[in-house]
């Protein structure tokens, strides 16, 4: 299933049981106890985290939390946006696959030496 982390195509397969095998990975405790909300905080605070520490999000741990989120809201994409003060809040969308496809497609052809991983071109996700 692909899903946008911002701007981001990251591809997991089956994510309830792609978080059954990583969820203690994530350092979350048992995300089956977790409410939607409980998730976007979860994954808010983690990205928010890497932005102000400006260490990139691994294609790895994308996916983890990826699946964390599809598994516990059915979303398929999670993007932080920015206030005028600096800080950020999430936004959970239901994006069309269609679209997914041909953003993934879209940044598979630019280029990046990242484009043949699956999900596309993860240039800011190392």
């Amino acid at each position: 299933m692909l899903f946008l982390l911002n701007d981001h195509i990251v591809d997991v397969e089956m994510p309830e049981m792609h978080l059954e095998r990583r969820w203690q990975s994530l350092g979350c405790g048992a995300p089956h106890a977790f409410m939607a909300q409980d998730v976007v905080d979860f994954v808010h605070a983690r990205l928010d985290e890497a932005r102000i520490s400006q260490r990139a999000i691994g294609y790895q741990e994308a996916r983890d939390l990826a699946a964390l989120i599809i598994a516990r809201t059915g979303a398929n994409s999670f993007i932080l946006r920015m206030r005028p003060n600096g800080s950020t809040f999430p936004m959970l969308r239901a994006i069309p696959v269609y679209v997914l496809e041909v953003f993934a497609r879209g940044v598979s052809h630019e280029g990046d030496e990242a484009a043949d991983r699956p999900g596309g071109a993860l240039s800011a996700l190392q």
